[in-house]
């Protein structure tokens, strides 16, 4: 009897220390960010752990066609937009506790974004229809701050809101005055190249920076620009703990 009861009470004294041992903080988490859904893109992100303050990042941008409006010639132009992207990151958080709390993340990241649509305006008093292309890629490097956030052990908030970053980029876009077959005149490639300056001045990452070229023979405006650009990285994305 005595045993007996000496070896539940050594069950009952160990008992914490087993149930301590079954509690892991979660290594995994798997997220999505809304935000990528303006660009045309459902972004998928991932992390994994491997240290006590540490992890590795991942985010791939899944392009799906949105739709998109913007102004030519005073007339609303319809575009569908889509976006592939892809992010590697180390994050370095700054608190005690695995994938939780402030956090510093160096990152390398990959975008393409492509856009196509019509405008409807006029050149030198003529109607016209100008069928829009727009391909952009760009290779960069930057710093993400932020704060990540698990409730109750499971749903994680991933608060990223300030990362500056500088982008490798090309950017070539491309009007074809569709309806017509004669040549522009003068006036009319000057109205062209007016109309389409106003229009790129409407994406503020490429504006004032474009090489803009105009084809009388052909109908055609491009607007070409090849350099550097500086940008800030932010957003929220929500999912699990793994």
């Amino acid at each position: 009897m005595k045993k007996g009861v000496l070896f539940i009470a050594v069950l009952l004294t160990l008992q914490p220390a087993f149930s301590q041992d079954k509690i892991t903080e979660p290594k995994i988490t798997l997220k999505w960010a809304p935000t990528g859904l303006v660009l045309g893109g459902i972004s998928l992100q991932g992390e994994y752990g491997f240290q006590k303050k540490s992890s590795l990042t991942a985010k791939i941008g899944v392009p799906i066609k949105r739709k998109y409006s913007a102004t030519y010639d005073g007339n609303d132009a319809d575009l569908d937009i889509k976006a592939f992207s892809f992010l590697a990151g180390f994050r370095h958080y700054l608190s005690r506790q695995l994938l939780k709390g402030f956090y510093i993340e160096p990152f390398f990241t990959y975008a393409h974004h492509s856009s196509s649509g019509t405008g409807f305006g006029t050149l030198d008093s003529r109607q016209v229809m100008m069928d829009f292309s727009n391909d952009y890629n760009g290779t960069g490097v930057g710093v993400q701050l932020g704060s990540q956030f698990i409730i109750r052990k499971k749903f994680v908030i991933d608060l990223f809101f300030f990362g500056p970053q500088v982008t490798s980029s090309t950017n070539n876009f491309k009007a074809v005055d569709s309806r017509n077959t004669l040549p522009w005149n003068d006036i009319e490639a000057a109205d062209a190249e007016k109309s389409i300056r106003e229009f790129i001045d409407q994406f503020p990452f490429i504006r004032n920076k474009v090489d803009v070229k105009v084809d009388k023979s052909n109908r055609i405006v491009t607007a070409d620009f090849k350099g550097a650009l500086i940008g800030i990285r932010f957003g929220v994305s929500f999912g699990v703990a793994l």
